[in-house]
């Protein structure tokens, strides 16, 4: 199941007390683990991106009035249907960069929020935590790994308070103050935050040639 799929099949997976199988997917909470205050400004977060992972395609990141910054999906060519978005708040736990993400759907124009999806009686919004790193030509999200703390879970290594549905997964409903303590507590676990979403910065170039209109390009960093 692609990684967007996810976040617009919470409220019906929760009504229907189900999770579809699946191998590793990222861990979803019902509780942000940033919010607020907690938000820092992360200027090498805007621009265009696209990738070749789950979430297949170009996105641009744009910084909102609120603080967040939106991560919002660009449709190859101008079209009328909605657009996957996500709500993203950063800020520095321990020694790394943690982030939490909300998704939703935006118009098509990309410019207001959709509240819920068509179909849907009610909407819930899903949180991903996770790290965030970030260099001039890339940004990588490393998000909460839920085999891995299914795992960890069973086995008592992690106590966060959390909701399973007939052995097939679980949901954190941890408060925030609860799982800030635990990414500060697996920071640095190469298993705990192994779910990866890989982004590369989109970098438009002109060239001129003498006697002609400058030639747009546009490439990977």
């Amino acid at each position: 199941m692609r990684f967007i799929e996810m976040v617009f099949l919470i409220a019906l997976v929760l009504a229907a007390g189900i999770r579809p199988a699946r191998a590793s997917e990222p861990e979803l909470s019902l509780q942000p683990l940033l919010a607020g205050a907690d938000c820092e400004d992360v200027p090498g977060l805007v621009g265009d991106w696209t990738t070749d992972g789950d979430m297949t395609g170009s996105w641009t990141v744009q910084k909102m009035s609120n603080g967040l910054y939106r991560l919002f999906e660009k449709p190859p060519q101008p079209d009328t249907s909605n657009r996957s978005a996500f709500d993203i708040c950063v800020a520095h736990f321990g020694g790394y960069l943690f982030f939490d993400a909300t998704g939703q759907m935006l118009n098509p124009a990309g410019t207001a929020p959709i509240a819920g999806d068509d179909g849907l009686p009610f909407w819930i919004p899903a949180h991903f935590i996770g790290r965030l790193s970030i260099s001039d030509g890339a940004i990588r999200f490393e998000l909460l790994d839920d085999g891995w703390l299914d795992n960890a879970l069973q086995s008592r290594r992690v106590q966060l308070a959390h909701v399973c549905l007939d052995n097939d997964g679980c949901f954190l409903v941890a408060s925030t103050a609860e799982l800030k303590r635990f990414v500060v507590a697996f920071e640095t676990d190469p298993e705990a935050f192994s779910y990866l979403e890989e982004f590369d910065r989109v970098v438009v170039s002109f060239s001129l040639v003498p006697g002609t209109f400058p030639a747009l390009a546009t490439f990977r960093v």
